[in-house]
C-alpha cells in the first residue's frame, strides 16, 4: 500500500546540481560557437529553452500542489529578480561603450537599448535585423522567454483550474508544438526575410518540449529505458552527433537538440548516480552553471571588443581572451549584484520556512531558473 501511495504521489524537484552542470555545458558550447571554436554550438541555447520549460513548469506544479494556486506577482516577482540585474548591468556597461569609445557597428545605441528594454529582440532577430544588434543579439533567446513567461503560466493555470489530467495536459502541449511547426515553413512564404533559426514559433516548440517532459517526470509518467543508466549515454551521443554534423539542415539540428535534452533531463533526474550526472554534478561545471546566464549575456560583447581592438589575431586568442574575461566578469555580475539580489527574497523564504519548521511543515528547496 505504501508503494502504491509512493508511486501516485507527484515527485519533487529540489536543488539538482546536475542541472546546474547542464547549464554549464550548454554556456560552453554557446561561447565555443561565438568565438568561432565549434559550429554548432548554438545548440547550447536550446538545451537551455528545453531546461527552462521544464524547471518553470515544475516549479508552477509544485506551488499549485502546495498552496492550491499560482501566484502571478510572485512569478514575476522571482522573473524580474532573477533576470533583471544582470541584464541591466550589461545595458549599462554597453552603453558607456558605445558613448565613450564607439567600437560598435549596427544599429544607434537608443534603438538597440529600446528593443532590448521591449523584450523584442526575437522578433528583431527573426526579421533578419540581428546584424544591427551586434553585441546585443544574444538577447534575442531573453525576449522569447520572456514571452513564454507572460503566456505559459496563465495557461498552466487554466487547465489546472478545469482540472485536467497530467495526460490531458501533455496532449494539450502535444498539439501546440505540432501547430507551431507546422506553422514556421508558411510564414518563411509569407515573409521572405523571415530567419527560422530565431523563430519564435520554433522557439516555442522547444520551450514546450520542456513543459510537456515536466508534467510526465512529476507525474512518474517516465518510461523504463529513461531511468537505465545506458540511456543517458545514448542520447548524449544523439545531441553529439548533432552538435558535430555539419550536413543535415539546420531547423533539424536545433529542434533535434532540444527534444533530446528533455529526455536527458528527464534520465539525470531518475538516474542520480550515473557516470554522466556525477560528471555534471562537478564543482566547476555546476558554477559555471550557477553563473551562466550573464555570462551568455556578456561573452560576445567581450569577444567583439577583442576582435576590434586587437585585430588580426588567430582565433584561438580571441577566444582565449573571451573565455578569460568572460568567466570573471560573469562570477562578479553574480557574487556582487544577482545572487544579492536574489538573496533579499531568499531570507523572506528562510524565514517562512524557519515558520515552518516551527509548525512541523517541511517544504522543498526551489531550483534557481
Amino acid at each position: 500500500m505504501e508503494a502504491q501511495q509512493k508511486r501516485k504521489e507527484p515527485q519533487r524537484l529540489g536543488r539538482r546540481p546536475a542541472l546546474d552542470g547542464l547549464r554549464g555545458i550548454a554556456i560552453l558550447l554557446v561561447m565555443l560557437q561565438h568565438t568561432g571554436l565549434l559550429q554548432n554550438g548554438y545548440v547550447g541555447v536550446d538545451v537551455f529553452f528545453g531546461l527552462s520549460g521544464f524547471l518553470i513548469t515544475t516549479l508552477l506544479y509544485e506551488e499549485w500542489e502546495r498552496s492550491g494556486g499560482i501566484s502571478f506577482r510572485a512569478f514575476y516577482e522571482r522573473r524580474a529578480r532573477r533576470l533583471l540585474p544582470a541584464l541591466l548591468l550589461l545595458l549599462a556597461a554597453f552603453v558607456f561603450l558605445a558613448v565613450v569609445f564607439d567600437p560598435f557597428v549596427g544599429w544607434s545605441t537608443p534603438h538597440r537599448v529600446a528593443t532590448t528594454l521591449l523584450f523584442a529582440n526575437n522578433w528583431v532577430t527573426t526579421l533578419g535585423n540581428q546584424h544591427g544588434l551586434g553585441a546585443l543579439s544574444p538577447t534575442w533567446s531573453l525576449a522569447q522567454e520572456e514571452q513564454f513567461y507572460i503566456f505559459w503560466p496563465a495557461l498552466l493555470w487554466v487547465m489546472l483550474r478545469a482540472g485536467l489530467r497530467p495526460a490531458v495536459v501533455v496532449a494539450v502541449l502535444a498539439l501546440a508544438i505540432l501547430a507551431l511547426l507546422e506553422a514556421v515553413p508558411h510564414v518563411e512564404h509569407a515573409l521572405p526575410a523571415y530567419n527560422a533559426y530565431f523563430s519564435p514559433l520554433d522557439r516555442s516548440a522547444e520551450l514546450l518540449f520542456g513543459c510537456a517532459g515536466a508534467v510526465l517526470w512529476r507525474n512518474r509518467y517516465v518510461p523504463w529505458p529513461l531511468k537505465w543508466r545506458v540511456t543517458e549515454w545514448v542520447l548524449v551521443a544523439a545531441i553529439a552527433f548533432l552538435l558535430f554534423d555539419h550536413s543535415m539542415p539546420l531547423r533539424w539540428i536545433y529542434l533535434g537538440c532540444a527534444a533530446l535534452s528533455v529526455p536527458l533531463i528527464v534520465a539525470l533526474l531518475s538516474a542520480t548516480d550515473g557516470l554522466i550526472a556525477r560528471v555534471l554534478r562537478c564543482p566547476p561545471l555546476a558554477y559555471l552553471g550557477r553563473i551562466s546566464y550573464s555570462l551568455y549575456l556578456c561573452n560576445l560583447m567581450i569577444h567583439n571588443l577583442a576582435t576590434h581592438y586587437l585585430p588580426g589575431r588567430s582565433i584561438y586568442f580571441y577566444a582565449a581572451i573571451t573565455f578569460a574575461v568572460s568567466i570573471p566578469a560573469a562570477a562578479v555580475s553574480w557574487h556582487v549584484l544577482e545572487s544579492r539580489v536574489l538573496g533579499r527574497k531568499a531570507q523572506k523564504t528562510r524565514r517562512r520556512r524557519s515558520l515552518r519548521g516551527v509548525l512541523g511543515i517541511r517544504a522543498p528547496r526551489p531550483e534557481h531558473v
